[in-house]
């Protein structure tokens, strides 16, 4: 088992996603070797290897739509478990999705709604970000703030129905990192902030939620300027103001993890991180008495 950010101790068996065609193979009486030549049979120009196959059972790879079909077929799976993988590889698939291209065709739920999916398939979910409160921790004000609309717009009770999912289910382990830069940067009004700060200490206490502020007086060395979340290791996706980047291939998702590992050793978790988040309420309420 492995250690969380807080030293517990994470289940690797929590999640299935692509681990189960692990036992769907053994089901079937096939070794890795005869899968690899079957689906090379089927694709001919499918980049495919055992290597590639045996980090996938094991939870950090990933695999393209079309191979998840023909490996469905070869273990004769059932149709809803095949829905599901195929669901999971176009969700994961490799790509950038341009921000201008998902607001003009009013894709920004199908687009949560995919991260949601990649969310539900993942034992541990790891998200950094240096500019805003990460998306699944915020309020309703705040989520309305980013995307500039009213509390009640559905964009905004997608994103709270995943926190509450985030909340509830303890069979998936969170740990979000963020710096106090990101939660100084004053959305809206300080009234807004304030309760957001109060929000980020509530949820601090879920036993499932781990989260780390690196306080502004600690010196880094890491300079990672833009947000991401990692599912399991797997997959990663990368925030940019143009759209969103998600990225499948073992080596960059681990070095997206390195990375992460770094940032959450900046970050006291736990009372020490409630102790920042409570000064930073502080002094957002100080700001509400003096323009009061």
């Amino acid at each position: 088992m492995n250690s969380t950010a807080d030293g517990t101790k994470k289940d690797p068996k929590r999640g299935a996603g692509f681990r189960s065609l692990r036992e769907s193979r053994k089901a079937a009486g096939l070794n890795q070797t005869e899968v690899v030549e079957a689906v090379k049979r089927a694709l001919p120009n499918a980049r495919f290897s055992q290597p590639a196959l045996s980090r996938v059972e094991k939870g950090s790879g990933s695999l393209t739509p079309d191979i998840v079909r023909v490996l469905c077929r070869i273990y004769g799976v059932s149709e809803a478990e095949r829905a599901a993988l195929v669901q999971l590889a176009e969700d994961t698939e490799t790509g950038y999705v341009d921000a201008r291209v998902v607001l003009q065709a009013g894709n920004t739920i199908n687009l949560q709604q995919r991260f949601d999916r990649l969310e539900r398939n993942a034992a541990e979910v790891r998200s950094y970000n240096p500019v805003m409160v990460i998306g699944s921790l915020q309020t309703p004000a705040y989520a309305a703030t980013v995307f500039g609309t009213s509390e009640d717009d559905p964009i905004v009770r997608d994103r709270m129905g995943r926190q509450e999912k985030m909340t509830t289910n303890s069979r998936r382990r969170w740990v979000v990192v963020q710096t106090e830069g990101s939660l100084r940067w004053q959305a809206r009004s300080a009234a807004v902030m304030a309760e957001q700060m109060e929000h980020l200490i509530e949820l601090s206490h879920t036993p499932n939620v781990d989260l780390g502020v690196i306080a502004w007086q600690t010196p880094v060395e890491v300079f990672q300027n833009t947000a991401f979340h990692l599912y399991d290791d797997t997959a990663v996706v990368v925030g940019t103001r143009d759209g969103t980047a998600i990225i499948t291939d073992h080596v960059r998702v681990a070095d997206y993890r390195s990375v992460f590992d770094e940032l959450a050793a900046l970050a006291p978790f736990g009372e020490a991180s409630r102790e920042v988040l409570r000064r930073i309420a502080d002094d957002y309420r100080s700001l509400l008495s003096v323009n009061a």
